[in-house]
């Protein structure tokens, strides 16, 4: 059980397997996943896009940033910073895993509540 804003999370869901969906393949897979580790839920979204170098991970967060130029029609650079704000928010956080060529998994750690 997390204590949380309904709307506000599911925000946060709807953008994340939004740009799953937009970054992978036609019939491509994604895959999510809920677990519990250390006090924090933990969930997980997988898609086998084209995945992202350092340089464009460390920037994703930012505003108005857009790494991936092919899709700047479908998006303004707004989608992952309101992610990321919303869970500092929520005494949380959004972290990414990818590789170029590889795909990539983006992490949301929540506090579980204690009561």
């Amino acid at each position: 059980m997390i204590r949380a804003n309904e709307p506000l999370l599911k925000q946060v869901w709807m953008n994340l397997l939004d740009n799953a969906v937009k970054f992978s393949p036609e019939k491509g897979c994604i895959a999510v996943a809920l677990h519990l580790e250390n006090r924090h839920a933990v969930f997980t979204v997988k898609d086998q896009g084209a995945g992202m170098d350092e340089t464009i991970q460390k920037y994703i967060f930012d505003k108005f940033y857009q790494g991936d130029t092919s899709h700047n029609m479908e998006g303004n650079g707004l989608g992952l910073p309101l992610v990321k704000r919303i869970l500092e928010l929520h005494k949380g956080e959004v972290a990414v895993k990818s590789r170029a060529g590889e795909g990539s998994v983006f992490v949301v750690r929540i506090l579980v509540d204690g009561k």
